[in-house]
């Protein structure tokens, strides 16, 4: 199959090569944008948000996926961090 763009992009992370098809690619480019982020949207990414009321607006990556899954993107966003610094 063609496509009418490149599907290989340069992982930050690795160095390589990496099909923006690829889970690889969806994980790393999840860490790129809540790196864009304020501490205040990652903690609602994370956590979710609630109304005035107290009633539950958004459940956050820790309700949707669980606490795993959310150790899981922070440990790649501490990675992307770390490599960004030592790259300066």
């Amino acid at each position: 199959m063609t496509y009418s763009r490149d599907t290989k992009a340069t992982s930050e992370l690795t160095g390589q090569p990496v099909s923006t098809w690829s889970e690889e690619w969806r994980i790393e480019t999840e860490a790129r944008t809540l790196l864009k982020m304020s501490k205040e949207q990652r903690d609602a990414f994370f956590n979710g948000r609630k109304d005035v009321d107290g009633k539950t607006v958004d459940r956050g990556v820790i309700g949707i996926r669980g606490l795993k899954a959310a150790e899981e993107i922070k440990a790649t966003l501490e990675r992307l961090q770390a490599i960004r610094s030592s790259s300066k």
